[in-house]
């Protein structure tokens, strides 16, 4: 079976190949084939990338992974954001499956059933994809064959994105443990272990962040630790959280740009610190902030539950705002000169709330002034964040299924 399937991907890959290359030929923009590749796009967290698709976006396909052949009456949020390399999405669920799929079609060239929810995004690398899942093995493909290279065990769930830097890879257990594994074979090179001594600890959704040799992770205690890639030696920390009694839903995840970390603090404000040294260099409280993207030189958009923001964040001045329709927002991402939006929305037929229903949403806005260009309902609410390359968009709705855009 997986020599077949392997034939029958490397036929299709050549396939692809062949159409990228004539793709391009007929003028398709260069920019537009680079990966969105790990959680967030990048190592840094940025959730941004240069290029987008042209709008408006229709559905190109949409694909049931969920696999369940009973009614589900208490549905769970899907986590694992898709990525997306050379023509191929990658996707895990909550569900214990991974999908390697055709991005164009949907067209499944191979899967692996993990035995345990997969709530963490995948990481691709060169040849290899890897991804955790709940049980703290993380484990690492070839990703056109899908065979297993390698797996590690670690001492509890893994619930967090990993970074793959310089022949390493990265990832934190929600035991608050950070691991650097060699990318090669899966071989420990260094552990830190946070030691809270919680009796029970917070699930925390934080992946981390890597810029110019540093890791930045969020621990359930409620620091932000700055470790280096290459040791595992805590640098500093810094307490931007008392506890995680807050709204589900808000960014845990650090953003790192330009010498400064991001994070979302107590009050839902997005703090910046100073990357070598922890500091605090800025606050921004204008909303309570449930994500935010950095934009140009200076420009940071925040969305709050029902309203985002574009901000000069160095002079503090308002540049837009916007109120939505369709709320509280999920989650934000920029490609190109577009803001989308992911949100869910209560519908109550006739107004009788009796029969209300919540469905997501996407929706995309121009940078330069927040006019909506498109949108289009899922049909099911969406937790986890978006993904977008080589001219479609990407989502992983909470009931299994995978609905993906591309030009008209």
């Amino acid at each position: 079976m997986r020599s077949k399937s392997s034939r029958i991907f490397s036929l299709a890959t050549a396939s692809v190949l062949s159409a990228l290359v004539f793709g391009c030929a007929a003028e398709r923009p260069k920019a537009d084939m680079s990966p969105w590749a790990s959680y967030l796009h990048d190592p840094s967290r940025t959730n941004a990338v240069a290029e987008g698709p042209k709008m408006p976006l229709v559905l190109s396909w949409a694909k049931d992974v969920s696999e369940i052949t009973f009614v589900d009456v208490f549905p769970r949020e899907q986590l694992s954001s898709p990525v997306i390399s050379d023509g191929v999405l990658y996707v895990g669920s909550e569900n214990e499956k991974f999908y390697s799929l055709k991005l164009t079609s949907g067209r499944v060239y191979w899967k692996y059933d993990a035995r345990y929810p997969i709530e963490a995004p995948p990481a691709v690398e060169g040849g290899t994809v890897c991804f955790g899942a709940s049980n703290g093995v993380m484990r690492c493909f070839d990703k056109v064959k899908g065979n297993e290279l390698w797996s590690f065990q670690a001492r509890s769930e893994i619930l967090s994105s990993p970074v793959i830097r310089d022949g390493r890879l990265y990832f934190s257990s929600s035991d608050d443990r950070v691991y650097s594994l060699s990318l090669k074979d899966g071989a420990r090179l260094w552990t830190y272990n946070r030691s809270t001594f919680q009796t029970v600890a917070p699930r925390v959704y934080s992946s981390p962040a890597f810029f110019e040799g540093k890791l930045y992770q969020l621990f359930s205690d409620g620091s932000l630790v700055c470790l280096s890639a290459d040791t595992g030696k805590d640098l500093w920390s810094a307490k931007v959280l008392k506890d995680f009694n807050q709204p589900s839903g808000v960014r845990r995840t650090p953003l790192v740009d330009n010498g400064l970390v991001y994070v979302i603090g107590d009050s839902q404000n997005v703090v910046a610190l100073d990357a070598s040294t922890g500091e605090v260099r800025n606050s921004f409280g204008l909303i309570k902030a449930r994500d935010f993207i950095l934009h140009g030189g200076r420009a940071m958009i925040i969305a709050g539950s029902d309203r985002i923001i574009s901000v000069d964040r160095l002079s503090g001045e308002i540049l837009w705002k916007k109120e939505l329709k369709f709320n509280p927002v999920s989650s934000i991402f920029v490609a190109g000169d577009t803001l989308f939006v992911l949100s869910n929305y209560s519908r109550a037929p006739l107004g009788l709330n009796i029969f209300a229903k919540t469905n997501g949403r996407i929706e995309a806005l121009r940078l330069s002034d927040a006019e909506t260009l498109w949108g289009h309902d899922l049909y099911s609410t969406a937790s986890a964040n978006a993904s977008t390359a080589e001219s479609h968009v990407a989502v992983l709705t909470d009931k299994g299924v995978i609905d993906v855009f591309g030009p008209k």
